[in-house]
């Protein structure tokens, strides 16, 4: 689940670094203004996925689902090593034949559960990636409502665990605003569904 994290904050960092917005207009709001006139804020991508509550809400949806998955194997493990086991105990009663046919049955159902684990993972992936491409949507969404406003030319990501920009400065730190503001949003489709 750490992977998940660190899967969305790099989609998160790329999501901001990649929004570039033209001024059409008066400069109001928060934001750098450069010598040439462009206005630049930056969001903290790992503040923002931290109290993003949509996020917070796929996460633990994600660890609920892969918890579960992980006890539905476990399982049809456990099923399974009960009948090799049963087998095993009544070996000596069994002929060649019946030997053989327990063994390719023990086989064949080994070889589905594997298909049917792998066939889960990947779908709990595929979930995954359109939570990620929501969450994406989401703040790209917010990002460009909010600049109809406020005019910036440039939001960017930055996180301390890496990415494009070695420093921000705290002034055009617009994080708080963004997390406030996609909070509220979430909260309103969440209970208007």
């Amino acid at each position: 689940m750490k992977n998940l994290h660190y899967a969305w904050l790099v989609v998160l960092t790329f999501a901001i670094a990649y929004l570039y917005f033209k001024p059409t207009g008066s400069s109001a709001g928060i934001g750098v203004a450069t010598t040439d006139g462009k206005r630049i804020v930056f969001v903290n991508s790992d503040s923002l996925l931290n109290n993003y509550q949509f996020y917070k809400d796929a996460q633990k949806e994600f660890e609920n689902k892969g918890y579960r998955l992980q006890v539905d194997l476990g399982q049809k493990e456990r099923a399974l090593q009960g009948e090799l086991q049963a087998i095993q105990q009544r070996a000596s009663a069994m002929t060649q034949a019946e030997l053989q046919a327990a063994d390719m049955t023990l086989k064949k159902k080994g070889a589905e559960l594997q298909q049917y684990s792998q066939q889960k993972q990947a779908e709990l992936g595929q979930e995954q990636a359109k939570k990620n491409e929501e969450l994406y949507n989401n703040i790209r969404e917010y990002i460009t409502k909010v600049n109809k406003e406020n005019k910036y030319e440039f939001v960017l990501g930055y996180s301390k665990l890496g990415g494009g920009i070695l420093f921000a400065d705290a002034s055009v730190d617009v994080t708080q605003k963004m997390i406030e503001g996609l909070n509220k949003e979430y909260a309103t489709k969440k209970t208007g569904k």
